[in-house]
């Protein structure tokens, strides 16, 4: 993990970015103060937590784990959208017998996890009976790829949960057929709001910071592709605090347009200077329903343009998001950019953002 200052877009900045134009045709969008610019890279490596607060991001390896259980309030279980991990929901308590995906007739389809992050609507579902106990069931794992938007596979696993307190959760687990087994307790941090697990090293992973210490995070996620139906894509979107009472609202002066990958639709052509970022106050906050679900912001907030593959990623600067952090601050922000200010490169979402007072 490693903790990057608040980005200052300054005149050298700007002049290096020109430097390299002749190297790509790209023109970096003109940026105010108050500009930081979260760093996943091209394809999703990094998941980036942002502290509007103390403008600090943590950056850590998108990669880095693969299921996590929530730490206090509840025990739902997650697994790691950011690289393409899901869940098969096994109807049986038999681990050794789960040697093999299940067949396509058996209609068991895999899970992945929702971006509300809706803890009563996880990808692993109900594991525990009403009681707190688990219910012994076996789930089998896709472990996602390397690199996240990439093709190649890391293979499956099964995993069960055996036994559970207060504090701690035990795991046991093993390759499809049987090899590399564990049985290990891991230990909840109660200063997070996930404790992080890595199924292919065995070992917990420190991914996010604190409860109060961030209020959204930039991120891989697993959604519906445009392919054949069933296909699904990791893509980047925009998830806050909403375990830590992060709400967000969203002004949006284009909300009667249908989204569009077209390039000729009308909300592709709506000017910046509709947006209401420098007007918008406090009293704002409430008047336009602050949300709860994580993915309030999403990935509303930009579009790739047809043809796909020209990477036109066209960002919806007009939208304002409010911002209601941990402890109650409120801060309004704007996206400005989703490529990279000095290459081009997509994955590095950049924004505008100011507390109001």
């Amino acid at each position: 993990m490693q903790f990057k200052q608040l980005i200052t877009i300054s005149a050298g900045l700007l002049l290096l970015a020109a430097c390299k134009k002749k190297d790509a045709e790209y023109t970096p969008p003109k940026l105010a103060e108050g500009t930081m610019v979260a760093g996943m890279g091209a394809t999703y490596d990094s998941t980036v937590f942002v502290n509007l607060s103390t403008g600090k991001m943590t950056v850590v390896a998108a990669g880095s784990w693969d299921i996590a259980i929530q730490s206090k309030g509840g025990k739902a279980i997650i697994s790691n959208g950011a690289k393409k991990a899901g869940i098969y929901r096994m109807p049986s308590t038999n681990f050794d017998s789960i040697v093999a995906l299940p067949a396509t007739s058996s209609g068991i389809k895999i899970n992945y996890e929702n971006t509300a992050l809706d803890t009563t609507a996880t990808s692993v579902g109900a594991w525990a009976d009403s009681q707190g106990k688990s219910k012994q069931l076996v789930y089998i794992i896709d472990l996602g790829k390397t690199p996240p938007s990439g093709a190649n596979s890391n293979g499956y696993m099964k995993f069960t949960i055996t036994d559970v307190t207060t504090n701690s959760i035990t795991i046991r687990s093993a390759n499809l057929d049987g090899t590399n087994p564990k049985s290990q307790t891991i230990t909840l941090d109660a200063a997070t709001n996930f404790t992080y697990f890595s199924l292919m090293s065995g070992k917990t992973v420190q991914v996010e910071p604190s409860l109060k210490n961030w209020d959204f995070m930039c991120t891989g996620v697993t959604v519906a592709g445009g392919g054949p139906p069933g296909s699904y894509v990791v893509t980047m979107a925009v998830l806050h605090n909403r375990l830590a009472g992060v709400k967000v609202a969203i002004d949006n002066p284009a909300a009667g347009m249908a989204s569009s990958d077209d390039p000729a639709a009308p909300v592709n052509n709506v000017a910046s200077s509709i947006g209401r970022y420098q007007s918008l106050t406090r009293a704002d906050f409430l008047t336009l329903a602050p949300m709860e679900k994580a993915d309030a912001i999403g990935k509303s907030w930009w579009q790739i343009l047809q043809p796909h593959a020209a990477g036109n990623y066209k960002v919806y600067d007009w939208k304002t998001f409010l911002l209601s952090d941990p402890d109650g601050k409120l801060f309004k922000i704007r996206f400005t950019a989703f490529k990279s200010l000095v290459t081009g490169t997509p994955g590095y979402p950049a924004f505008e953002y100011k507390e109001l007072n």
